[in-house]
């Protein structure tokens, strides 16, 4: 046997290690420095000693297959806005949720994507360029799926636009729009904050400004005009003479915030406004009605707005006045529907344009 050993190449010095000396079939030739055997080990005992230098750890125990699409979306929220309790209120899930896909996605990716801080979190390297992949993907993923519904399904124009807007000038016309497009069903979103075209489900937006919104079509309607209003029996009560006869009365804010306010006395160079007290809410509507009801003074801004007031329950305090903005109708310009949004822009304006 002991032959038999000293013919393999010292590969073989380690099977002959665990047999112990002083039994039979022991390679007693181990330990002659002269030996093939004692050279055999003496070169396997060095091989051993390098090997791990020159065998590298694997990085990344990566799966071959993509990870599931139903993940993705969970990261591209929490991507985006660096907080897994926003991407939660985004998405409608619970914080548990996002972080449990999160750690479901990295396990099948085999590499973190986010640093854990002790009050944030960050993208790591490998993170921030899976994020580019996957916007891109959602992206590509929602440009299709609008493609083939607007091919094979009836198309739906959906529209952001303030509640006054929706209510007041949208609504009521909504006969003569169905008359112009038979074919095209309308869903109208009566809401004061800016739409975000690249992750919700609407095709176009009014909006006041200046008409530079990157990656949107911007299309003029009108001029925007500020209107300041109060109901007859309060104006009798209280009469607004000059700017100065404000602070007898509560200003209205369309949205929680003065700026508008701030905004129109700065424009119309008015001194700074004093006032009674403030009344907060969250719609240019709900700023008029309670401006009917006598609770305070509402600030109006909105495309003509002088043409849009038609009402006998306000009253103008002063004239309206035009603002350096215009209300525009804002859309993608790759979205499928252009032709259609194009077509719908034109009704608006005209619209508009033949108000009294």
């Amino acid at each position: 046997m002991g032959s038999a050993l000293h013919q393999q190449p010292g590969g073989c010095g380690a099977l002959g290690a665990l047999e112990p000396t002083g039994v039979p079939g022991a390679d007693h030739h181990a330990h002659d420095p002269g030996s093939p055997r004692h050279d055999g080990m003496k070169r396997q005992a060095a091989h051993n000693a390098l090997s791990p230098a020159l065998t590298p750890e694997p990085l990344i125990r990566m799966s071959a297959k993509p990870p599931p699409l139903q993940l993705l979306p969970a990261f591209d929220a929490a991507s985006r806005l660096l907080s897994f309790s926003k991407a939660a209120a985004e998405l409608h899930l619970t914080t548990a949720a996002i972080s449990q896909q999160i750690k479901q996605l990295e396990g099948h990716l085999g590499m973190p994507l986010f640093r854990r801080l002790t009050r944030r979190v960050e993208l790591t390297e490998a993170g921030t360029a899976f994020a580019q992949v996957v916007r891109q993907t959602l992206s590509t993923y929602r440009e299709g799926h609008a493609d083939l519904l607007h091919r094979y399904t009836r198309p739906v124009l959906r529209m952001s636009v303030s509640p006054f807007v929706a209510y007041e000038l949208l609504i009521p016309r909504l006969g003569e729009f169905q008359a112009a497009f038979p074919n095209v069903d309308i869903r109208l979103e009566a809401s004061m904050a800016y739409v975000d075209f690249e992750h919700e489900a609407v095709d176009a937006a009014i909006r006041l400004g200046n008409g530079n919104w990157p990656g949107l079509d911007a299309l003029p309607l009108c001029a925007c005009q500020a209107a300041i209003v109060a109901s007859p029996a309060l104006l009798q009560r209280h009469p607004i003479r000059s700017p100065a006869d404000l602070k007898h009365h509560t200003l209205i804010h369309p949205r929680h915030s003065h700026a508008d306010w701030d905004l129109v006395a700065q424009y119309a160079q008015l001194p700074k406004l004093e006032r009674k007290g403030d009344l907060m809410l969250d719609s240019d509507l709900a700023a008029l009605k309670a401006a009917e009801q006598g609770l305070g003074v509402a600030l109006f801004v909105a495309p003509s707005s002088g043409k849009l007031l038609g009402t006998e329950r306000l009253q103008l305090v002063v004239p309206p006045f035009d603002l350096p903005m215009q209300a525009y109708f804002v859309f993608r310009p790759n979205d499928g529907k252009a032709p259609l949004l194009r077509q719908a822009y034109r009704w608006i304006k005209q619209t508009i344009d033949a108000l009294p």
